[in-house]
């Protein structure tokens, strides 16, 4: 009994394999059919909506829809990946700069003066002592070194101070531009710029 229903099942099944399933537009109610408006359509027009149908049925929409579904993940993740590297090369830049400015020196180390347009000079600190006598300076006064050097008052201004002999004088790079000059036993700095340049 068993084997004959299980062979019953099986030619049932067969049969509905082999049978075309009925097209949508033909199994309508045909009160269904003239409120939906098919009758409007072209033979071919009415042909696709019933593969349209028949696919839908089938599980092909679903299908498409997975595979569309599957792109929009893979495109979002394409994207947080490209955001993920744009964070990177950004933190490496901002690591770079940080780098280049400790290693870099300062305003004040580099000691940069503009003599004439498109010229930069360094300078370091000069040591030398004034050429003859000193008793101050008024106006822009030339000061000439015994290593060879002159330097004039930029500033303008005068101090007078008794007679020093050779004093000993220290330049050095002022902050924006210009140079300091300390003058042994004379408590006020001078402002100069370079003359010899």
């Amino acid at each position: 009994m068993k084997n004959w229903l299980l062979a019953g099942g099986l030619a049932l099944a067969a049969a509905g394999l082999g049978r075309a399933e009925t097209p949508f537009s033909q199994a309508l109610p045909p009160e269904d059919f003239a409120a939906a408006e098919l009758g409007k359509l072209t033979p071919a027009a009415l042909a696709r909506l019933d593969e349209l149908v028949a696919a839908y049925k089938r599980g092909e929409v679903a299908t498409v829809r997975a595979a569309a579904a599957a792109e929009v993940e893979a495109a979002r993740a394409a994207a947080e990946t490209e955001k993920a590297r744009a964070r990177a090369e950004a933190a490496h830049a901002q690591a770079e700069a940080a780098k280049a400015r400790e290693t870099s020196p300062g305003l004040l180390a580099k000691a940069k003066v503009l003599l004439s347009p498109g010229t930069k000079v360094e300078y370091a600190a000069v040591e030398s002592c004034l050429a003859g006598d000193f008793d101050g300076w008024e106006g822009h006064t030339v000061f000439r070194l015994e290593n060879g050097q002159h330097w004039r008052v930029a500033n303008g201004g005068s101090y007078y101070s008794p007679v020093l002999h050779r004093p000993k004088v220290s330049i050095t790079p002022a902050s924006f531009g210009g140079f300091w000059m300390e003058i042994e036993g004379v408590s006020q700095k001078v402002k100069v710029l370079p003359l010899d340049r």
